[in-house]
């Protein structure tokens, strides 16, 4: 991984010295013209993948993948946010045949023995793709996670100034997902001490620019949400998230919720719900005490009691120029019941969560944020 400000000025050299001869590249025009690469369209050996939406959808991946076994390209190039890289991520390794992806997806089928290099260039710092073995992409309201090592960049270029131009609401959305991927990494079923420590990283480095609602986007802040973008991201690559994330892909995917945005409404119920039940309800084989200790070092960070964190957390969503209601994003009270079974039904996020969520409290904890 190459990382630092101006990096990225040397992608064509790097792209040359892989010796690739076809590039697909999965980005947006609108991007690739931000970032000063709009002149990779017209180079030869470049085909470029741009029609993908946010959090990805399967159909639009599979057009990705049919274009690349048409291109067959030596290199896949994912530049953009979190989605452009999963697209990219994706499009390298799944079949485009719709059933033979979702046998992959689903922990079957075959993937390819050869494939072609990856390159991620992030314009946004918070999702951590660009250091994870796994994409997500939704079919209709499900969501499937390709977890696997075929989905690691082979080579990535993080220069925190491609994020200048990154609009104020995905600065801060991104940031909250960097939050929650540190927080739920910290008390993951599946942290050992290096995955705590790159946790902890993220968490008091993120703390003095969430201190002041990310006014400052300065060149300086900006390299430190990236830095702990990567911290972040290399705790979750080897825990996985936990329950935050398992109830935030409902919001966004019906909802229209930010993805950072939906893990930190969430975030805060699921830590009262943690701190709560966790002397009656632990899921950990560590036990409590272990359990304990996480919440207690994620509320040291900000000079608390583990009690006042949940009320951080509704007010750093203020302070970041969002709700910490759930009504306030159109979610219905009627469908909260709906909402917790999508949640419960994240099995591989949820069953990751310390403590053992059951539908009567986490209803109740949802309302009480409703």
């Amino acid at each position: 991984m190459t990382f630092g400000t101006g990096t990225a000025q040397g992608l064509d050299e790097l792209i040359e010295r892989t010796g690739a001869r076809r590039v697909l590249v999965v980005s947006t025009g609108s991007a690739l013209a931000r970032t000063g690469f709009g002149h990779w369209p017209d180079l030869p050996g470049r085909r470029v993948f741009p029609n993908f939406r946010p959090n990805p959808d399967l159909e639009d991946v599979l057009v990705g993948c049919a274009l690349r076994d048409a291109w067959d390209p030596d290199l896949v190039v994912g530049l953009g946010g979190g989605s452009a890289m999963d697209v990219a991520k994706l499009v390298r390794a799944l079949p485009s045949d719709r059933d033979a992806a979702l046998a992959c997806l689903t922990g079957g089928g075959s993937l390819p023995a050869d494939l072609a290099e990856l390159l991620l260039v992030p314009t946004t710092s918070g999702t951590g793709s660009e250091v994870t073995q796994f994409a997500t992409v939704f079919d209709g309201e499900r969501k499937y996670s390709f977890d696997h090592p075929l989905a690691a960049a082979t080579h990535s270029v993080v220069d925190p100034g491609l994020t200048e131009t990154c609009p104020a609401d995905v600065l801060s959305s991104c940031a909250a997902d960097s939050l929650c991927h540190a927080v739920e990494s910290l008390w993951a079923r599946r942290s050992v001490p290096r995955s705590r420590s790159d946790a902890l990283e993220a968490l008091h480095g993120l703390a003095a620019p969430l201190a002041g609602g990310l006014k400052d986007t300065s060149l300086p802040v900006r390299e430190e949400l990236a830095r702990c973008s990567l911290a972040a991201g290399r705790a979750i690559n080897v825990t996985r998230t936990t329950a935050a994330h398992a109830f935030a892909y409902r919001l966004t995917r019906r909802y229209g919720v930010p993805h950072g945005v939906a893990c930190l409404l969430n975030l805060q119920w699921v830590y009262a719900y943690n701190l709560e039940r966790v002397g009656s309800h632990c899921a950990d084989a560590r036990g409590v005490v272990h359990v304990r200790t996480q919440l207690e070092a994620v509320a040291q960070v900000w000079g608390l009691e583990t009690r006042g964190v949940p009320e951080r957390l509704g007010r750093l969503l203020t302070d970041l120029g969002w709700s910490p209601r759930l009504s306030d994003y159109g979610v219905p009270a009627g469908d909260l019941r709906d909402y917790v079974e999508a949640g419960l039904g994240a099995t591989a996020r949820a069953d990751n969560n310390p403590v053992h969520l059951d539908s009567a409290p986490v209803l109740r904890a949802l309302r009480e944020i409703h």
